[in-house]
């Protein structure tokens, strides 16, 4: 599986462990371990996925586990799930105000954040128009990316 470069993964690292400073919760090893699996990874990556890697690293691990791990990355907004393909990718973006808009590749699913406050706000407007409004924090986008296109 391809993976992304190292500077990248410890940007992402660093980038976690201030943001779990500032909340006051711990960036455990297992956390931290499964957290830089998906950022080395260049696509998103399945609990199962996860749980194969770490047992080429030599670890036992439980899908319940792994499910936890996640909950905790996914609550502190560390990881967000692609629920198109129900995998996991590292957070990249800054939404602290707003939900995340995510692109995903139909073809090939590759993903990216889209930081658009003023588009989700018009999406939220137009269904508070019509008395209705969105559950969870993310919307996305399905499509083909220029790679697919």
């Amino acid at each position: 599986m391809p993976q992304q470069p190292a500077s990248t993964v410890a940007d992402g690292l660093k980038k976690a462990e201030e943001t779990c400073r500032r909340k006051g919760i711990r960036l455990t090893r297992l956390r931290r371990e499964i957290l830089e699996l998906l950022l080395a990874a260049d696509a998103p990556v399945k609990a199962y996925d996860i749980i194969e890697q770490m047992r080429d690293r030599g670890k036992r691990i439980t899908p319940a586990t792994v499910y936890r791990t996640l909950d905790f990355l996914l609550q502190h907004e560390l990881a967000h799930k692609v629920n198109a393909l129900n995998a996991f990718v590292p957070c990249t973006g800054s939404h602290d105000k707003h939900a995340l808009l995510m692109f995903v590749c139909s073809h090939c699913h590759q993903t990216q954040e889209l930081d658009d406050p003023a588009l989700y706000e018009t999406l939220q407007a137009k269904l508070g128009e019509k008395g209705m409004s969105m559950d969870g924090s993310c919307i996305e986008i399905q499509g083909s990316c220029p790679n697919c296109s």
